[in-house]
């Protein structure tokens, strides 16, 4: 894929060639290679996953959806705080069609039922114990959810639930596997217009409302953002903190996983820690975040009370 000219389309943003986001996905596999495409904290310590371990198990996530009969278009809905599997449950959907439901994971199980009943979810990913107790507790009140996928293993499960590690081992066998080219050809289907998600407002009076978004609709944003390219052969790792269920964070991983940069995952609750720990090129944020930031600095009393003071001086 071509890197547009962001300076052109700034200028005639109607000039921009639709896309999907599809395309993003495996341009940037084609284009860089990159050994760590993703960081994570997993058991004994942290671990990385390259751009080829990426596509075989979104080649595998994917063909096992389909064998559960899903088809293209269903709903299939994502409750989870940010992490890899987020991501790559994302994928996975894009390519095989299915319109991704993200869910804020803070919400509650009445409010949750409503979004998957609106929606007429038939499939959702559900993180961890939390997450999936919610979902048991409103299972019965959602007539066209059929399976249930938890991205860690919980031991005793309830008809409908198929860990993730499960569904990786039934889209690797040959009973439903397609070759890589097949798999390829059909996620290209996708069509800029075609609906690529479904994401429910907060903060609006009554119900949430459900917002379909294009997959042009994203990625002519990513397109846009396209100066945020480092120079070559520099350091480029960001740390993905906001909640993926929000667009924000979302097109922003989009962009930065379609540019070449490494992307560790962290909650907002970690945000800090992980900033220590990964030091990243570039953190994108909102606002609020900032704010409390700059109020958590000016609790320094002291000599470093008097640096923060004369630091924010200087940049004003």
């Amino acid at each position: 894929m071509t890197q547009p000219s962001t300076r052109k389309y700034a200028a005639q943003p109607l000039a921009a060639p639709p896309g999907t986001l599809v395309d993003l996905f495996f341009g940037a596999v084609e284009r860089h290679h990159l050994k760590q495409a993703q960081l994570f904290r997993a058991p004994g310590g942290g671990r990385a996953l390259s751009h080829e371990e990426l596509l075989a198990r979104v080649h595998a996530l994917g063909d096992a959806l389909l064998d559960l009969g899903l088809q293209r278009g269903d709903r299939v809905a994502l409750l989870s705080e940010n992490r890899p599997e987020w991501a790559l449950a994302d994928y996975a959907m894009l390519c095989v069609g299915l319109l991704n439901v993200p869910v804020y994971p803070t919400l509650p199980a009445n409010q949750i039922s409503y979004i998957l009943n609106d929606a007429g979810v038939r499939a959702i990913f559900v993180s961890g114990a939390d997450q999936l107790a919610k979902i048991r507790e409103c299972q019965k009140s959602v007539v066209s959810l059929q399976h249930v996928i938890p991205f860690d293993d919980q031991g005793s499960s309830q008809p409908g639930e198929q860990a993730l590690a499960q569904l990786f081992e039934r889209g690797r066998s040959a009973a439903s596997r397609t070759d890589d080219a097949a798999f390829k050809s059909r996620a290209h289907s996708a069509r800029p217009d075609d609906v690529a998600t479904l994401i429910y407002t907060s903060g609006t009076t009554g119900s949430p409302k459900g917002v379909m978004l294009s997959h042009n609709n994203i990625y002519s944003n990513v397109v846009a953002q396209s100066w945020m390219k480092p120079e070559p052969g520099a350091p480029f790792v960001t740390v993905s903190f906001l909640p993926l269920s929000h667009v924000f964070q979302r097109m922003v991983d989009y962009c930065l996983f379609w540019l070449g940069c490494t992307i560790a995952y962290s909650t907002i609750d970690n945000a800090a820690d992980a900033l220590h720990e990964v030091r990243p090129t570039l953190a994108v944020a909102v606002p609020r975040v900032y704010e409390k930031l700059y109020a958590r600095i000016l609790t320094a009393a002291g000599l470093k009370r008097r640096l923060v003071l004369w630091a924010r001086q200087v940049a004003l």
